[in-house]
């Protein structure tokens, strides 16, 4: 049987990490529309001994994205002996300070025959979110058809690409992208296409469960060591690779005997501490202490077919980066997939369970000088099967990390209590900070079957999963995040000085001081005795001018500042009557009214006496 050429790209497995980073990627065509290239996603040079492939590369993403939306700040000031309380966000500090030089260690180098080349960090960033699929075929396939041979050309180019809002609302694939309408993938869900992750904590020496800050921040404190969790759920891989079968086999008969070349795959996890938190991750001191405090493992029980490439990456203070490359050497046996009952290996990986001898590796990577036997190992089928013994969840495990202070969402309270002799004070402020998690892989392979080629791509990358979505960042924010709270209390104790009482003063109402509960006012009822006078509507007239009239009564009128204030027009009261016998306010009563008769009769008097003297004068004139 003769192999052709045909590639297969079956693009990228991502594993998570805990910040959110914007790497600079730069694409390039590789030839082929289906395939594309990332420049290395990262700013810091990879240290270390290389992988099993010998392929050496850049750390991962450098960039780091924002903290979550900051709340706008309020005030309240409320009275004296109440509580006090002051929310604001403050946003994220920019360090400027130069970090220190990222720590690396050694490690020797895997067995080829068990691992295929990770290029990872030219494939796909830390920001990636979502799944993306393509596959490309071309050719001809030969047929017989009512005893003709024809020739049937093969041109298939499919491309999706499945963002984090194409999970929602239980949409399938077929519904985004409707050329795959017809095929098995189409059938799929694109939340079963997309990988999910979680971040959760726990304090070191505890046996509580671990936080995943779904309901609330994690409360820390600066003295204690805590260990942080990524959950990876990368069943979506699995999904993928399974409904492949009928975009490989539509140019063949029999889908599993397809051929597979050229594999390469691996997977990236970064976690970093964001900008309005200042911690540490552990900074191994050789390749014992990181596999102590970074540890890959299965989460179902199923055999993990990657491991941590611990010399490909540098760890630092507040980010540390994780590469995971393909190991076959944890895979447990299972039967050759190859069609033909001639196959040269009855069972792949593992030990056979007869001899107890190591069974074939197949790593899907050989030369065409190596046709022949690898024919029968190296096709779809197998490397279905070897994803589908795999571990479907798997997790990793960070410890050692300590949290410092952090300056997001800064809120003060203070309350305030008073005693005879001093003021306490309690002050309490709050703050939290972020460490934010992706993971993102790839897995490429060239395909083919008789006259026909092909190349397939697929690329991953983790969103958060509904369960353990941090309730700080919100429901809304498909970032992988987990938030960490202090709480700072300070008492401060300030003394009252006491303040001398004031001796009341003696009023014009003998020993109760002038204003003393019981005082007798003293009350006339008469009328004034100068009709002229406005004392107001029932008000009485003191018998005695210099006698106070009791709290809150007004000052009685005399006649001297009765008729000053009738001369000046003054009102005596608010809202008080004018007396009755005022028949206007410009008349001012002189009291003249009382000697009326006296001077009557003095006019009459004198009117008599001139009239007499001009009669006497007219007689004396006459004679």
């Amino acid at each position: 049987m003769r192999r052709k050429n045909l590639g297969l790209k079956v693009a990228a497995l991502a594993v998570t990490g805990t910040i959110a980073v914007s790497p600079m990627t730069v694409r390039a065509d590789e030839g082929t529309a289906s395939t594309a290239v990332l420049a290395p996603a990262g700013a810091a040079a990879v240290v270390g001994t290389a992988s099993g492939t010998g392929t050496t590369t850049a750390s991962g993403a450098a960039s780091t994205t924002a903290a979550p939306a900051a709340s706008a700040a309020s005030t309240t000031t409320p009275a004296a002996g109440t509580a006090t309380t002051t929310a604001t966000t403050t946003a994220a500090a920019t360090t400027t300070a130069t970090p220190a030089a990222p720590v690396t260690v050694s490690e020797p180098a895997a067995d080829p025959a068990t691992t295929a080349p990770n290029n990872v960090d030219y494939v796909v960033g830390d920001d990636k979110q979502g799944t993306d699929i393509h596959f490309k075929a071309d050719g001809e396939v030969k047929t017989t058809l009512f005893g003709a041979e024809i020739t049937i050309p093969v041109h298939k180019d499919y491309n999706a690409e499945i963002n984090p809002e194409d999970t929602k609302d239980e949409k399938k694939l077929k519904d985004t992208v409707q050329k795959f309408k017809n095929t098995d993938l189409g059938k799929l869900k694109n939340d079963d296409l997309v990988m999910h992750g979680d971040l959760s904590i726990q304090k070191e020496g505890v046996t509580t469960p671990f936080d995943s800050t779904n309901d609330k921040a994690k409360d820390v404190e600066k003295t204690d060591t805590y260990t942080l969790k990524a959950n990876l759920d990368v069943s979506p891989v699995h999904n993928t690779i399974n409904a492949m079968n009928s975009l490989v086999g539509n140019f063949t008969s029999n889908g599993k005997d397809v051929y597979v070349n050229n594999l390469e795959t691996g997977l990236r996890s970064t976690f970093t501490m964001e900008n309005n938190l200042d911690g540490s991750f552990h900074l191994p001191t050789d390749l014992e202490d990181a596999k102590k405090h970074y540890e890959l493992s299965s989460a179902d029980g199923k055999p993990m077919i990657y491991r941590i490439n611990y010399g490909k990456y540098s760890f630092a203070k507040d980010k540390v980066t994780l590469a995971m490359d393909l190991d076959l050497t944890k895979m447990e046996s299972f039967e050759n997939k190859y069609s033909s009952a001639s196959a040269a290996y009855k069972n792949l990986y593992g030990k056979d369970s007869a001899t107890g001898n190591a069974n074939h590796v197949e790593n899907f990577n050989h030369p065409d000088s190596a046709y022949g036997t690898y024919y029968q190992t190296s096709v779809f089928g197998n490397l279905k099967e070897l994803v589908n013994h795999s571990a479907k969840t798997i997790q990793l495990i960070m410890k050692g990390i300590k949290f410092n202070s952090a300056n997001g969402n800064r809120v003060e309270s203070e309350i305030n209590t008073d005693t005879e002799t001093e003021r306490i004070t309690d002050k309490t402020v709050t703050t939290e900070g972020t460490v934010l998690g992706t993971l993102v892989g790839y897995m490429n392979a060239d395909t083919g079957k008789q006259n026909v080629r092909g190349k397939a791509k697929f690329v991953w990358g983790a969103i958060q999963n509904d369960a353990g979505r941090d309730k700080v960042a919100g429901q809304d924010n498909d970032k992988v995040y987990l938030t960490v709270k202090f709480t700072d209390k300070e008492r401060t104790v300030t003394p009252i000085t006491p303040v001398n009482p004031v001796t009341p003063s003696n009023g014009g109402n003998g020993g109760n001081g002038g204003n003393g509960g019981s005082r007798t006012p003293i009350v006339n009822p008469s009328t004034p005795s100068q009709p002229g006078n406005v004392l107001g509507e029932d008000r009485p007239t003191p018998s005695n001018q210099g006698e106070v009239l009791g709290e809150n009564r007004p000052t009685p009128a005399t006649v001297e500042n009765t008729v000053a204030v009738a001369k000046k027009g003054e009102v005596l009261g608010e809202n008080r009557p004018v007396a009755k016998n005022l028949s206007t306010r410009g008349k001012v009563s002189t009291g003249d009214y009382n000697f009326a008769g006296l001077w009557a009769s003095l006019f009459g008097l004198s009117v008599l006496s001139l009239a007499g003297y001009v009669v006497l004068s007219k007689r004396a004139e006459e004679k």
